[in-house]
């Protein structure tokens, strides 16, 4: 009979609830979302507290540096930005790294450029760019 009353139990809490009045779940905890050159032109959805975490090959030697373009400060925050260049050899290339945070609900295009920052607008070389949906 308990098994019985258990099960009624377990039905009656999976009771369809209309669209747009649906209780909150429960949240998942922060994530890391790891992007790369692959997911350029893509979509991400992401939640309130995850990180993104966008790695891109530079080469700094030359001059040219991957930096966020107009950051949506409403939505997201960087926090943090680093490079690694393994072999350690002058004019090898390495791998830039971006931690950016989502802080808030909402749509927007996450942008970075590769440029010599010296020369302006003139000196973008490549671009990034993926749409964040955040919840």
């Amino acid at each position: 009979m308990a098994a019985v009353a258990g099960i009624t139990a377990l039905f009656g809490a999976c009771s369809h609830v209309p669209d747009g009045n649906a209780p909150a779940g429960p949240r998942r905890a922060p994530m890391a979302i790891m992007l790369t050159q692959r997911d350029d032109g893509g979509h991400v959805r992401a939640q309130m507290g995850d990180t993104i975490e966008i790695h891109l090959p530079e080469n700094a030697t030359t001059g040219y540096r991957w930096e966020p373009d107009g950051l949506d400060l409403h939505l997201f925050e960087l926090a943090g930005a680093t490079a690694d260049y393994p072999s350690g050899t002058v004019g090898s290339g390495g791998d830039a790294q971006f931690r950016i945070k989502v802080i808030a609900k909402g749509s927007a295009t996450l942008r970075l450029k590769n440029w010599r920052r010296w020369e302006g607008e003139a000196g973008v070389t490549k671009r990034f760019e993926v749409k964040v949906d955040a919840s």
